[in-house]
């Protein structure tokens, strides 16, 4: 995993001030690893792999030299809108005259100060918002599923432990009750990236299906930050 994204998640990573057990330490960074997979995931649902690639061989000028659009710019598509970002004016406005010329876009706005171009993109409609959501919510179902396997694996270990005096009870129960702790931190965290994201998928149209999860609106807002 990439330096970056365990820095944008460090606030949602599981901690403890005590010292984890090897059994729990061992399985916080595994489900800690998919966390970050999942979170991934989720972020990229809705983006078009097209859209993404619409710099792909475009060429421009950048000073007084033909150079390759995207040694200069970076684009990411998500599904309402392609951001297309530069720290050189130059390129961004090679770069604007090429996705208005070329490429047909015209719903674009410009910001200088933060070196972004956004295309708005057609508004999509409410089937496929609600295709798009249920893929999030099936995201979410995966790894659910993925982290139960890893605490079924890790408390197979335990009682392994126990069977052959490699661990003794209380020291199995303390690892047990860490693991609880993981989990449940985790599959906390899991349901806010799914939440948001579903709600940024759908905006008007979105609903909560279980009333506990309204609980979570100010950790979606937090998140909504990171996972738009």
């Amino acid at each position: 995993m990439s330096e970056e994204l365990e820095e944008l998640l460090e606030d949602y990573f599981f901690k403890t001030a005590k010292e984890l057990s090897s059994y729990s330490d061992a399985l916080e960074s595994r489900v800690r690893d998919r966390f970050m997979d999942y979170f991934v995931e989720i972020k990229e649902v809705g983006s078009s792999e097209e859209n993404a690639q619409i710099l792909h061989n475009a060429r421009i000028i950048v000073q007084k030299k033909q150079r390759r659009a995207l040694d200069f710019v970076d684009v990411e598509a998500f599904f309402d809108r392609i951001e297309v970002r530069s720290n050189n004016e130059e390129a961004l406005s090679a770069v604007q005259v090429i996705l208005r010329d070329e490429k047909g876009f015209k719903n674009m706005n410009r910001d200088d100060v933060q070196g972004v171009i956004t295309i708005k993109l057609p508004k999509p409609t409410l089937d496929y918002k609600i295709e798009l959501s249920d893929f999030v919510g099936a995201k979410f179902q995966n790894f659910q599923k993925n982290v139960v396997s890893v605490k079924s694996q890790t408390g197979q270990q335990i009682r392994a432990g126990i069977n052959n005096e490699f661990i003794f009870a209380p020291e199995a129960a303390r690892a047990s009750k860490e693991i609880d702790q993981i989990i449940n931190h985790y599959l906390k965290h899991s349901r806010v990236i799914m939440l948001t994201k579903q709600r940024a998928i759908l905006a008007r149209d979105f609903t909560f299906e279980k009333p506990e999860d309204e609980l979570f609106k100010k950790d979606m807002s937090k998140m909504a930050e990171l996972i738009a």
